[in-house]
């Protein structure tokens, strides 16, 4: 599983006009990295990682659940 304390480790490939195997790769590889921290983020999302008010507007949209 993806370490969401590494993100900053993740670095966006430079793109050249004629695109070699190595950057396709490389754009792959980020793709997959990204993908990864986006599923850990939402999984491990809860009522802790908001702030009161931001709380109070979920409730008061009816998103929060108890």
């Amino acid at each position: 599983m993806a370490d969401i304390t590494r993100l900053g480790e993740i670095s966006l490939p430079k793109l050249s006009e004629n695109m070699a195997p190595e950057d396709r790769r490389a754009i792959n590889n980020y793709l997959m990295q990204l993908r990864d921290q986006t599923m850990y983020m939402l999984r491990n999302l809860d009522e802790s990682n908001f702030s009161d008010a931001m709380r109070d507007k979920l409730t008061a949209m009816g998103l929060k659940g108890d």
